[in-house]
């Protein structure tokens, strides 16, 4: 009989933050450790969590079983603001530059409704703990961008402080838990999100509890950079529940970008929503 398809989690014994997130699954969440396995993985029902010797944002397609439907990377957050925050995003590499794992110009798949939960349940569980810190979606970046199945990373940022902090690192691993337990049917059309900064108060804000799911997020950053029409349709391509949807931050980019963007879509038939 084959095997169902199961969750992965994936943790880093080389990121502080990551090795926090998995501790707090193993002691907290009823994680147990496989034998026999050549890689360090423990396991809960259907849902497996490995820990790799390398970052999340280089893992290839080698590093993931066959038998995996959807994998959630835990992973600390590093900004030049250093503020606190607790962040979801998808990966890619959206324009060519690609310094950070995965190639040039190239999205992830990604599912929104993971995406969500994962925001939803954060919020949900700082605010439980007392704790006061940003919860918020990040645009689109880094690697991995070949994996076959929807990926996003949680994260704990931005300092050393944050990383090894057991009270953040349960936040993380309980909404990890939520994004991938909860299985019910989503209502909400799935989206992909452009404009505004890297950290867009507006989609994190539609993303937690709006009309629509977001998954990929594409910048003005990313629009200073070059990104490509092509580009832009694999972000809905490599969405899953058949995205057409684009919720523009019609604010949040240049004129002439904007004037881009919207041809692009309309050459596609996108449906457009103004935030």
């Amino acid at each position: 009989m084959q095997r169902p398809k199961s969750i992965l989690i994936v943790s880093s014994r080389r990121d502080p933050a990551s090795s926090n997130i998995a501790q707090a699954l193993i002691t907290k969440n009823g994680f147990r450790q496989e034998s026999g396995r050549g890689i360090e993985t423990y396991s809960k029902g259907d849902i497996r969590l490995v820990v790799l010797d390398k970052l999340g944002i280089y893992t290839e397609p080698s590093d993931i079983p066959p038998d995996v439907s959807t994998t959630i990377f835990v992973s600390k957050h590093v900004s030049s603001s250093g503020r606190p925050a607790l962040t979801v995003h998808a990966t890619g590499n959206l324009t060519k530059e690609a310094k950070f794992g995965g190639n040039p110009e190239e999205v992830s798949y990604v599912n929104p409704s993971i995406i969500r939960r994962a925001l939803r349940a954060l919020k949900a569980g700082a605010g439980q703990a007392g704790v006061q810190i940003e919860v918020t979606m990040e645009a689109t970046h880094h690697g991995p961008t070949s994996l076959s199945m929807p990926i996003c990373f949680v994260e704990i940022g931005s300092g050393e402080k944050e990383w090894a902090d057991p009270v953040l690192g349960e936040i993380a691993a309980n909404a990890v838990m939520a994004a991938a337990t909860m299985v019910e049917e989503s209502h909400h059309p799935a989206a992909v999100g452009f404009g505004g900064t890297h950290y867009s108060a507006k989609h994190t804000r539609i993303s937690m509890e709006g009309d629509y799911e977001i998954g990929h997020l594409v910048s003005s950053h990313s629009f200073e950079g070059g990104v490509s029409p092509q580009i832009i349709g694999k972000t809905f391509n490599k969405t899953t529940g058949s995205c057409n949807t684009a919720v523009v931050d019609w604010k949040g980019l240049h004129s002439n970008d904007r004037r881009k963007l919207i041809a692009s879509l309309e050459a596609t038939g996108r449906e457009i929503v103004r935030c």
